[in-house]
């Protein structure tokens, strides 16, 4: 068991009136860069469409371009089993099976033969960028068992994801987003949003000894920080004109857990990020009536964690719930946000009936790691780690369970796998949606996952998607291509059962609830 993650702020010596920043004894130079183009226009998107021989893109207003094909689309074999027993709320749900012959067959192309179609058809419809560099990785599906044994694993795609730099500085952010996945059929997504840039002068920033040091106030004394220059890219909807440099923080605690990471401003005199409106304290003891209907919760951990944009992101999910009609059960934030709300009342001592087991979708946000996730600093109700031992869900209501926090879904950790840790927590249970690797703090993940998930028809396109679906590509559209998400769910011992295609209420079939058997599945990708 991994030691609990303490985050221990010091916001009262950072934030002050007016412009923020630290001492700027120690300082350099870099360039900053202005904007020459942002998105593609839409002779740019027919021609990507033809280059890669596809029916249709989508075209936003500010430029960025995505395609997703609604059949091959991250394409799991599976065969309809029928009419499956009522949820709790009484919904009617089909059951799938695994077609595990057909998933043995699936060809998926090399990896360097995947970057280098990406890179000709990119070229061909001249919207690669010259600071862009491809990587290739697959898809995986995996079949595991509570004992750390493996019985499958599968090659979905192969996917393209690029890199970018300025002058030798990675350059990440939603503005700087192309990647395009291949089953052996051809191109299956696309999504690019990206800008170019010219040099445009330089500014005078902090060093990296006087980064580490900022960014360890912000992600807390127990992290040794790794610090590094980076470009931030905005959304192609936020306009800008210029960018400059910002420092990267990261890290590991001693016993290896890691805090989601963040971006600070580098230029010296920059505004740092600042509290924003606290919520009022909830009570202590809150009665509060069982859910009924389809709802959601949400809950995050901010600035007195360290994370600056949790605010915003849980601002966007409620609001792409409520804009579809969904309502939204609780959404508790920064003190209001407590371990208990995750924790089984029964073994543990939790509350988790009331609230994230009492809802079809729970989202939280925060820091994480493989064996759990933490409210350290923030608060203390039960106590600062909700543990994987803790976790048992779906013995009430949850359905979709989404982390968007670091490691959940690791490979392994302290000698156990992803199966092992988790697979106990599935009491009913569909999906615990998260990551494998450390994930970057966003302001809009949870938008993107609810519009994903909950978006209306227009025409042929624009359908919903499926829950995991969506999960990968809000994850694919605000995370670096280091940042590997990934789904996981049981499968019965008989049939192989599972909710592998679930859709959210409404939006299409859903599986019915399932009791963990020792065998779980996880399909995992790059973003």
């Amino acid at each position: 068991m991994q030691r609990k993650l303490t985050v221990v702020l010091a916001l009262s010596s950072l934030v002050t009136a007016g412009a923020v920043g630290v001492a700027t004894a120690d300082a350099t130079e870099l360039p900053v860069y202005g904007v020459k183009s942002s998105g593609l226009d839409q002779e740019q998107a027919q021609k990507l469409q033809r280059a890669f021989g596809l029916k249709d893109v989508q075209r936003s207003e500010y430029g960025a371009v995505s395609f997703a094909d609604e059949q091959r689309y991250q394409y799991l074999p599976t065969v309809d089993k029928g009419q499956g027993r009522p949820d709790e709320d009484g919904n009617a749900t089909t059951q799938t099976g695994l077609d595990l012959e057909a998933i043995k067959r699936i060809k998926t192309i090399p990896a360097d033969e995947a970057a280098k179609r990406a890179q000709e058809g990119l070229r061909e419809a001249g919207v690669l960028p010259a600071n862009a560099s491809p990587t290739a990785q697959y898809t995986t599906f995996e079949l595991s068992d509570v004992n750390g044994r493996n019985a499958l694993t599968a090659n979905l795609d192969t996917s393209v994801s690029y890199t970018f730099q300025l002058g030798g500085i990675p350059l990440e952010g939603e503005g700087a987003n192309i990647r395009v996945s291949f089953d052996a059929q051809g191109v299956t997504s696309v999504s690019h949003a990206a800008r170019t840039y010219g040099e445009a002068g330089t500014a005078k920033v902090h060093d990296l000894a006087t980064g580490a040091k900022l960014c360890q106030k912000y992600l807390g004394a127990e992290v040794k920080p790794d610090v590094s220059y980076v470009y931030v890219a905005p959304p192609l909807e936020e306009k800008t004109d210029r960018i400059e440099p910002s420092f990267r923080c990261a890290g590991r605690t001693q016993d290896g857990a890691a805090p989601q990471a963040i971006t600070l401003p580098a230029v010296v005199g920059a505004e740092l990020p600042q509290p924003g409106e606290n919520q009022p304290p909830r009570p202590d003891a809150q009665f509060k009536m069982q859910a009924a209907g389809t709802q959601v919760g949400s809950e995050g951990t901010g600035v007195c964690a360290g994370l600056p944009n949790t605010a915003a992101n849980i601002g966007t999910f409620n609001s792409e719930a409520s804009s579809h009609g969904i309502t939204r059960d609780f959404s508790w934030l920064d003190g209001n946000a407590w371990e208990s709300d995750f924790k089984d009342p029964a073994s543990a001592g939790g509350d988790d009936t009331n609230w994230a087991d009492d809802v079809d979708l729970t989202y939280w946000q925060g820091h994480g790691s493989g064996t759990g996730f933490y409210f350290s600093g923030c608060s203390s109700h039960n106590d600062t780690k909700l543990a994987n031992t803790e976790a048992r869900w779906g013995n009430n209501d949850v359905e979709w369970m989404s982390l968007f926090t670091c490691q959940i879904l690791e490979d392994v950790t302290g000698g156990q796998t992803w199966a092992q840790r988790w697979g106990q927590a599935f009491r009913g249970l569909h999906q615990i949606n998260s990551f494998t690797t450390v994930s970057y703090n966003s302001a809009d993940h949870g938008g993107k996952f609810g519009h994903y998930m909950w978006r209306s028809p227009f025409l042929w396109w624009n359908n919903p998607m499926k829950v995991r679906d969506a999960w990968a590509q809000a994850s694919i559209d605000t995370q670096p291509a280091s940042v590997r998400w990934a789904t996981m769910g049981p499968v019965t011992s008989s049939g192989a059962l599972g909710n592998f295609n679930d859709y959210f209420w409404g939006k299409g079939s859903v599986g019915p609830d399932y009791t963990s058997t020792g065998v779980f599945w996880r399909i995992s990708g790059a973003s």
